[in-house]
């Protein structure tokens, strides 16, 4: 018995199921964050439209250089950003804060960046894809009804194979022998 044929359109809806699988354990495991981004600060290594993935990280652990995403309030309205770490200072308590700042811009942020705000080091930056981000609810919902709607094409194409015929019971047989007597004739010597 060879290998199991595959067709092209199988083998996609598995490596898309593998992707969506691949993106939900990253994130609800592992804390990934997946962002946009929205505005030109990051410019040119990081644009409008690119998809950035983070990955939690100990604040300890970042260093000048590190492009990070971190959660700040300002008036009541929480902002997710991801910006640069230009410096690393110590308040009068003794707390350690990062200076940040946009690639694209002239002057640092003009906030304190606690180890507390920081949800993640940027580990990639997908270009272009983000906009895509904004409708993954519904690629996901389409990729799942595409992947049910081929695993129901293969199993009807299993099912509508051709089977060998089985064995006919003797009893089904009987008529048909009935009817076709089989005549003898004998001939004198």
């Amino acid at each position: 018995m060879g290998l199991r044929h595959f067709d092209f359109f199988s083998l996609l809806s598995y490596f898309l199921l593998l992707l969506v699988v691949g993106v939900v354990v990253l994130h609800f495991v592992f804390g990934f964050q997946y962002v946009v981004i929205l505005t030109d600060s990051m410019k040119p290594s990081i644009n409008p439209g690119d998809l950035v993935i983070t990955r939690p990280v100990d604040p300890s652990e970042l260093h000048v250089g590190d492009v990070i995403l971190y959660e700040i309030h300002i008036g009541g309205n929480t902002y997710r950003i991801t910006h640069r770490i230009v410096e690393i200072r110590t308040d009068p308590s003794g707390r350690y804060y990062f200076i940040t700042k946009g690639d694209n811009r002239r002057y640092p942020d003009p906030w304190s960046v606690y180890p507390g705000q920081v949800l993640g080091k940027v580990v990639l930056v997908i270009h272009t894809v983000g906009i895509l981000w904004y409708y993954t609810p519904m690629i996901v919902l389409a990729l799942l009804l595409f992947v049910i709607a081929s695993l129901a094409y293969d199993l009807a194409l299993e099912l509508l194979k051709e089977k060998p015929p089985f064995p006919k019971s003797r009893k089904a047989h009987l008529p048909v022998i009935r009817r076709k007597k089989v005549k003898f004739y004998h001939h004198k010597l």
